[in-house]
């Protein structure tokens, strides 16, 4: 019986070790983890009842800024989000618009925020829906992600 119990003991800690080597993967995993949830929240900008039911209404720094802000309103974690992703697209936006290589992902960004669809942003911008899907999207999600995530850890607001 002792055998077994060291060879599961042995087998936890290669387990162990194995997950130690492989954390650059998790956090990548984690900023995709991230990414989807910043883009089902920048689908549902304009309502604020999905927002509010999104996990990032449950961060610390949301309910936070729900209490001390918007208190009074209806759905103050949903208007939350709202606000604060619309913080980090205006930032982003305003900061990185310039850049050659950044200006569509802008683009798409500022007409998403609008409420247009990947397939009528594609048509403003001329190029097909899948390109603009793979290409621009991905691109302006990795940009919004990154502000999010720097403004939620350092809790400063814009």
């Amino acid at each position: 019986m002792s055998n077994i119990k060291a060879r599961a003991m042995d087998s936890k800690q290669c387990k162990n070790k194995m997950d130690s080597q492989q954390s650059p993967k998790r956090s990548s995993t984690t900023f995709d983890e991230w990414e989807q949830r910043i883009a089902h929240a920048l689908r549902n900008i304009g309502d604020r009842s999905a927002l509010n039911r999104s996990p990032l209404a449950r961060l610390a720094y949301v309910e936070r800024l729900a209490e001390e802000q918007y208190n009074s309103h209806i759905l103050p974690r949903g208007l939350a989000v709202h606000d604060i992703l619309l913080a980090c697209v205006q930032r982003v936006s305003t900061e990185l618009r310039g850049e050659p290589r950044l200006a569509r992902a802008c683009n798409y960004l500022e007409l998403l925020i609008e409420g247009l669809s990947c397939q009528e942003i594609s048509k403003q911008l001329g190029l097909s829906r899948e390109h603009v899907s793979r290409v621009y999207r991905r691109k302006a999600l990795e940009l919004v992600t990154e502000e999010f995530l720097s403004l939620v850890k350092n809790g400063r607001q814009s």
